[in-house]
């Protein structure tokens, strides 16, 4: 695979192991995680970003984290994340020319855990409601942007076709709640809403989803397990 495609599938969701021996702490590169914000920093896009998870092998739930630090040489700075095990570090091309690491401990009974970092391109949390046509629109274009700009100018072209977004809710949709969702917006297996840019580019200016959501994703060809 080449450097390019790796990175389009790093970007979609990351997988990589980590273990921690005899409740040491994890260990990754910061460099990674430079290289996702150097690019939403480029677009200064303000309605996605990229988002790190440590996620259970075994479970899929998160690892949850204790403390998370950059490390270069002896100094070591605090990185903010949640305990549900989302890591929020800072950019800094400073860190990145260092060739800083990221230490994190789990909380006490999980320091053997196994883990993956999964690497999440999403809306931001503070775009998640008054979902309308034209809002909705404007997130999937960036979403794509993003996507295109990582994979770079010739491996954007083997990139699968962007259909549109995927939206997640907090709670399963109700039998009375996709009674009233435009007919235009299908329902995948997993309950993900899934609402293509066809149908957003007619904004109608509406609110289009009246309901706590969770998550927005782009919604990818060959990705839309339908009801």
């Amino acid at each position: 695979m080449s450097t390019t495609m790796r990175r389009f599938a790093l970007f979609i969701s990351l997988f990589c192991f980590l273990s921690s021996a005899n409740g040491a702490p994890l260990k990754l590169n910061y460099s990674l995680f430079f290289g996702y914000m150097k690019t939403l920093y480029k677009l200064q896009y303000e309605q996605v970003t990229t988002a790190f998870f440590l996620v259970d092998k075994n479970s899929g739930n998160g690892c949850l984290i204790e403390q998370a630090e950059m490390v270069v040489d002896e100094k070591r700075e605090a990185i903010a994340f949640t305990q549900a095990g989302r890591l929020l570090p800072f950019f800094s091309d400073e860190h990145r020319k260092d060739g800083a690491i990221i230490e994190v401990r789990l909380i006490s009974g999980q320091e053997n855990r196994q883990c993956d970092l999964q690497v999440t391109l999403m809306a931001k949390e503070s775009q998640l409601e008054n979902l309308t046509h034209s809002k909705l629109a404007l997130i999937s274009e960036q979403l794509q942007g993003v996507l295109n700009k990582n994979a770079g100018m010739i491996g954007k072209y083997f990139l699968p076709d962007f259909i549109g977004v995927r939206v997640q809710p907090v709670q399963p949709v109700s039998a009375a709640q996709r009674k009233v969702l435009a007919e235009n917006i299908k329902v995948a297996d997993n309950g993900d809403l899934l609402i293509s840019n066809q149908f957003l580019q007619t904004d109608k200016g509406e609110s289009l989803i009246n309901f706590q959501v969770q998550r927005i994703t782009p919604w990818l060809e060959n990705n839309h397990q339908l009801h």
